[in-house]
């Protein structure tokens, strides 16, 4: 569902972005993995760094069996060096 990354100019990480769950989806889980996302710079000197991957954390949603329709949760991610964001994250879960 989401990926969080923070880099810097030359594209290395400058810091690995701890996301804690702040309200869990009423009807799934949220799984958050540390791997390789592609970033998504729209305007900067990072936009370079859109085609490679490089070291984050992303988020996987599961619904629960034979769910269908809205869902939501919350995350709060904290960058290493003082930035903190909270993310609201809504779902739209269609049925099969």
């Amino acid at each position: 569902m989401g990926q969080s990354y923070n880099l810097n100019a030359d594209c290395t990480a400058a810091t690995i972005p701890k996301v804690r769950l702040v309200q869990a989806p009423a009807h799934g889980s949220v799984n958050f993995v540390s791997e390789g996302v592609y970033s998504n710079y729209k305007e900067s000197q990072r936009v370079k760094c859109n085609s490679r991957k490089s070291p984050g954390v992303s988020e996987y949603y599961s619904s629960q069996t034979g769910y269908f329709g809205k869902d939501m949760y919350k995350v709060r991610v904290s960058y290493g060096e003082g930035t903190v964001k909270d993310v609201t994250v809504n779902i739209n879960v269609i049925k099969n």
